[in-house]
């Protein structure tokens, strides 16, 4: 079927109206990042990250590399490429102190961390760690950021596999009969949790660990500090003589 002339004019105006204003979007600052996130919004990620990169370094002098660089890491968050993330918001982080994004940018950062953490605490802690370093953070620096509330739930699932695995290594001396490793792994554990109920268990058994490893006038010290620190604990039989 043949076009009217007048119609293949008006397409042929149309496609050449939409290619120029492709053109002109993408040859500026404002139109890459534009279709950046029209891109991100598809999902495609990767794609959008290519213009947020040409705004890098083609725009170097644009206002908007703030913008770009916190966009990229939000590209690897939204993608669930938590390590990437976590690097992208520690870079902006480093590279962009005292702008008004870093609490976001912080909080962002905390979240890729807990994203990573094991559902079992007896695996690698080192999630659980940066989690704990990362919020805590965020809470001493900007304690009014409407961020500092949330993050309270994460510091607290991180304090809790921390001090569950703390706790499983000190128990796992003790049962080997290594009393003298257990009672300094429960030192540490009442050390950095003394408010977490295993910092309770772990300063009781710390004192019957000291007893068996011969440690008496250390486990006396120990028993004394427990019953000041918890005078109504419901561990008070185990650091009876």
């Amino acid at each position: 079927m043949k076009l009217p002339s007048y119609l293949l004019i008006a397409l042929a105006l149309f496609l050449s109206f939409g290619c120029a204003t492709t053109t002109k979007r993408l040859d500026t600052a404002d139109g890459t990042l534009e279709e950046a996130d029209r891109l991100m919004e598809a999902r495609f990620f990767e794609e959008a990250r290519t213009q947020l990169f040409r705004i890098k370094t083609e725009f170097q002098e644009s206002a908007l590399l703030v913008e770009a660089d916190l966009r990229i890491a939000d590209s690897y968050f939204r993608q669930s490429s938590w390590k990437a993330a976590a690097s992208a918001y520690e870079d902006f982080i480093r590279t962009y102190p005292g702008r008004p994004e870093i609490p976001f940018a912080i909080y962002r950062l905390g979240l890729s961390h807990v994203r990573q953490m094991p559902s079992n605490p007896q695996r690698d802690s080192r999630s659980a760690e940066r989690v704990l370093d990362v919020f805590s953070r965020l809470l001493v620096e900007f304690p009014d950021s409407p961020y500092a509330e949330e993050a309270i739930p994460h510091i607290q699932r991180a304090q809790n596999q921390l001090a569950e695995k703390g706790f499983s290594i000190a128990r796992f001396y003790e049962r080997q009969g290594n009393f003298a490793a257990a009672a300094t792994r429960y030192q540490e554990v009442f050390e950095i949790f003394p408010d977490h109920p295993r910092g309770e268990e772990a300063l009781a058994r710390r004192v019957r660990s000291l007893r068996r490893a011969g440690e008496t006038e250390e486990a006396e010290r120990a028993r004394k500090m427990f019953r000041e620190t918890f005078p109504a604990s419901q561990f008070q039989s185990m650091i009876q003589p």
